[in-house]
């Protein structure tokens, strides 16, 4: 069934550079995904994750139990 996806002009664009005969844009999308495995992209994403655990600044425990604390109290 088809559906609409939004996407922006540019990358309609781009997209219309890879059709080509009587491709559909469905045709060029698949294609293109077929090209790179979700494995790669899932590795991009976990890369990511952790490049950004390490920066996380976390709090104490007990720090975490005041702010709960404050917060349930005051409702907000």
């Amino acid at each position: 069934m088809p559906t609409t996806i939004t996407i922006n002009e540019r990358t309609k664009e781009r997209l219309s550079d890879y059709k080509f005969g009587d491709l559909t844009f469905d045709d060029v999308i698949n294609m293109l995904m077929n090209k790179v495995s979700i494995e790669d992209i899932s590795a991009e994403h976990i890369k990511e994750h952790y490049r950004r655990l390490a920066d996380f600044k976390g709090i104490s425990k007990e720090e975490f139990k005041s702010r709960l604390k404050k917060t349930t109290i005051n409702g907000s």
